[in-house]
């Protein structure tokens, strides 16, 4: 060996020793968050699938927006709730209308509407709920939990990086997959080539949920660079100007007027949703949000005061680079500018940054076990954490389903019971694989025999469900086939 190989090797086993490191310590992190980030690209097709009652709403004119924002103004204020409100408009993807009111003091509550612009009581999605916070916040209390859940964006970041560098042979082995001989092996060709066939997808995601993540701190810092710590000033230039406050009674806004001037300013143009801020006071003002067809940022904000008088748009489709990728980053990150078929590929490629994710914490145990320093307790654990999340999951749908029981304790329920029980059972991951099967299978019979109307979101959704209980059980089969066959030489596992 030259002496200038020993440097380059060197560096590469140092690489390869901090590319571990962070896989071990934000693994079970970072796989929890992939894994509910993935699923939750298509969080409207669940709320959907799991409340099929609640009233639908195919489209939104003028005057069906105006008269369902004087209606949901009207309960708002009946309920104390009437600083702010917020009306979704249906759109082809979600065909439901929901508003959203809130006070002064950020306690809000939630309604539908129908088709009528007539307000209903909310119809909750509370499996659904649960997987939107799990992937937001882990549940951890507001600020931490959206901090963390950005510390474990960029911990990603770091880990994708860092396993970039320590792959020298990354181009060559592109398309190196070597099935059926050293577990550990297969395992690191899979884990490669996913980390190197979705390389920009990873990156996007995870950067675009580092930044999500951690906003709010990032606006402190800017404030603090560049407004003299004046948060208003920092959020206003992200955001836009907030209403100046005039408590003096004024009409509610004739929003049916309003977004008529909008179609006059832009044709065509199709509302997704309204902000109506201080209402009833002259200080009124209402934002639209119109979708932008053809723009990453998927919509623009279009503001004006209560007498319908045009004040400005935020700029997300053509104003400055900051607020321009500010737009960007939940498109980017959800998929949410390419209707549902970029949503399913969204859904694939984040199903194969989980599979990185998991992989990744195999190849650190085999390798340990390949040196000598084998921890069969800890290999089980990782098993039942990867093995165990898709039966938490399901196990928590269940209940919601059967009982309307909540999903987070449910599934903390189930994933501790699993955790603790991992070390203990050798094979753990034929069990859970089992289960999992079996909890698929069930949630797709009993939603199919239970739940009414059945929509087409709803039986895509049981058929997957379906679809996924006979693959776990042809793997389960095909495994024990391979156990039976005679190991060829040179093809033991390791």
């Amino acid at each position: 060996m030259t002496a200038s190989a020993m440097p380059t090797r060197n560096i590469t086993r140092q690489l390869l020793a901090s590319h571990s490191l962070v896989g071990i310590v934000f693994g079970a992190l970072i796989y929890l968050i992939c894994l509910s980030g993935s699923l939750a690209v298509v969080a409207d097709e669940f709320e959907q699938w799991e409340r099929p009652d609640a009233p639908v709403v195919t489209g939104a004119g003028p005057a069906l927006l105006g008269l369902s924002a004087r209606n949901a103004y009207s309960v708002a204020k009946a309920a104390r709730l009437d600083h702010a409100v917020f009306l979704s408009a249906p759109t082809p993807e979600f065909p439901r209308m929901t508003a959203l009111a809130v006070d002064a003091k950020g306690n809000h509550r939630e309604w539908n509407l129908d088709a009528n612009g007539s307000v209903v009581p909310r119809a909750i999605a509370s499996w659904t709920t649960f997987l939107r916070e799990h992937h937001r916040t882990l549940h951890v209390p507001a600020p931490f939990g959206i901090w963390i859940v950005g510390l474990i964006g960029t911990s990603l970041l770091a880990s994708l990086f860092s396993g970039l560098l320590a792959h020298r042979r990354i181009i060559k082995d592109a398309f190196r997959l070597r099935w059926g001989g050293s577990k550990r092996l297969a395992n690191a060709d899979l884990h490669n080539r996913i980390g190197v066939w979705a390389l920009p997808f990873h990156f996007i995601v995870a950067l675009t949920g580092s930044l999500l993540g951690l906003a709010s701190l990032i606006i402190l810092i800017l404030a603090m660079v560049a407004f003299k710590g004046d948060t208003n000033r920092a959020v206003a230039a992200i955001a836009g100007a907030p209403a100046i406050a005039d408590p003096r009674p004024a009409p509610f806004p004739n929003l049916g007027a309003i977004v008529r001037e909008l179609d006059r300013r832009q044709p065509g143009a199709r509302v997704e949703s309204v902000q109506l801020d201080d209402v009833a006071t002259r200080g009124q003002q209402v934002r639209l949000v119109v979708a932008a067809p053809g723009h990453l940022t998927r919509a623009e904000v279009w503001s004006f005061d209560g007498n319908g008088r045009f004040l400005g748009r935020l700029g997300l489709t053509d104003g400055n680079v900051g607020v321009r990728i500010y737009g960007m980053l939940v498109p980017l990150h959800f998929g949410t500018y390419g209707g549902i078929i970029l949503k399913i590929v969204y859904l694939v490629l984040g199903l194969g940054m989980t599979t990185l994710v998991a992989t990744g914490a195999q190849i650190l145990l085999a390798r340990r076990r390949d040196q000598g320093r084998a921890s069969l307790r800890w290999e089980r654990v990782w098993d039942g954490i990867v093995w165990g999340q898709p039966v938490a999951l399901l196990v928590a749908a269940l209940g919601v389903l059967l009982t309307a029981a909540p999903a987070l304790p449910l599934y903390w329920t189930v994933t501790l019971a699993i955790l603790i029980a991992s070390p203990f059972v050798g094979a753990i991951r034929a069990v859970l694989r089992i289960v999992t099967a079996i909890a698929a299978g069930t949630l797709g019979l009993l939603h199919l025999a239970m739940i009414r109307p059945v929509s087409d979101v709803g039986l895509a959704i049981d058929t997957m469900l379906l679809v996924i209980a006979a693959g776990f059980l042809l793997m389960i089969g095909h495994r024990r086939v391979r156990e039976r066959l005679p190991v060829q030489p040179g093809m033991a596992e390791t």
